[in-house]
């Protein structure tokens, strides 16, 4: 439900691109009414709980002084502040809504949120609440290009959508940095995510090219071997990027 095209670019450790898309205001708002069923139930339960053994709640908090009211209107905000830090901690970045509706909050470089920036978006939340239904949070999403409300501004965070993606390309990379430098790794990697779309003549080609880059120490007839055929071609490769060398 993001903008078409939005995405968070971020570079990993091992100065690998990934490009992580955004979650929009629409999937944000499911996941908000969600969570918000889930207290309201939960008070809701509370209320009527209390009210079987006690004065009615509402006639309680009438026989209060301002003080204490102030103090009654502090713990609910604790509890409400709780319920969403807990939770995306917890999870990962997630309360029962977001993970309903696969977002997830994470720091602006694309890792992990902590307790800090989870605790910040969160108190942030009531300047975004007001002055009723999240229309400061809502105003301020439509104006940002990565739909951040004011409390993710503040934190540094940003909500994702997951998505099923293949990682067997990073993971090669990651595996690859023992035996590889990170140019030849990314090199082989970039060829064999192209392999299979190039034409016969073209694979023998480019791997002779990568070849004489990445594999020196082969002699003539060791390269003759690798470039046997396309999958001998493909096989080496592969094997250079999980690390068990030689062909």
């Amino acid at each position: 439900m993001s903008h078409d095209g939005a995405a968070l670019d971020v570079i990993t450790p091992e100065r690998v691109a990934m490009s992580l898309p955004l979650a929009g205001i629409g999937s944000r708002a499911l996941a908000y009414a969600v969570d918000s069923a889930i207290l309201f139930t939960g008070f809701l339960a509370i209320y009527f709980t209390y009210s079987l053994v006690g004065p009615s709640v509402i006639e309680l908090f009438e026989t209060l002084s301002t003080v204490l009211r102030v103090l009654v209107a502090f713990l609910m905000f604790g509890m409400l502040w709780g319920y969403w830090t807990m939770s995306e901690l917890m999870w990962n970045g997630q309360s029962p809504g977001k993970r309903m509706l696969g977002i997830r909050v994470v720091r602006a470089d694309g890792s992990p949120v902590t307790f800090f920036e989870s605790a910040v978006r969160n108190l942030v939340r009531v300047i975004d609440f007001m002055p009723l239904l999240y229309m400061t949070g809502l105003t301020v999403m439509l104006i940002d290009r990565k739909h951040r409300r004011l409390g993710d501004l503040v934190a540094g965070t940003v909500l994702i959508r997951e998505e099923a993606v293949d990682l067997s390309h990073y993971q090669r990379l990651h595996n690859a940095t023992s035996q590889l430098d990170t140019r030849s790794a990314e090199l082989i990697n970039t060829f064999l995510s192209r392999y299979d779309a190039l034409q016969p003549s073209a694979q023998t080609a480019l791997a002779e090219q990568l070849l004489t880059q990445v594999a020196g120490e082969l002699n003539a007839e060791q390269r003759q071997a690798v470039l046997q055929n396309a999958q001998t071609i493909k096989a080496y490769f592969e094997q250079r990027l999980v690390g068990s060398g030689g062909a």
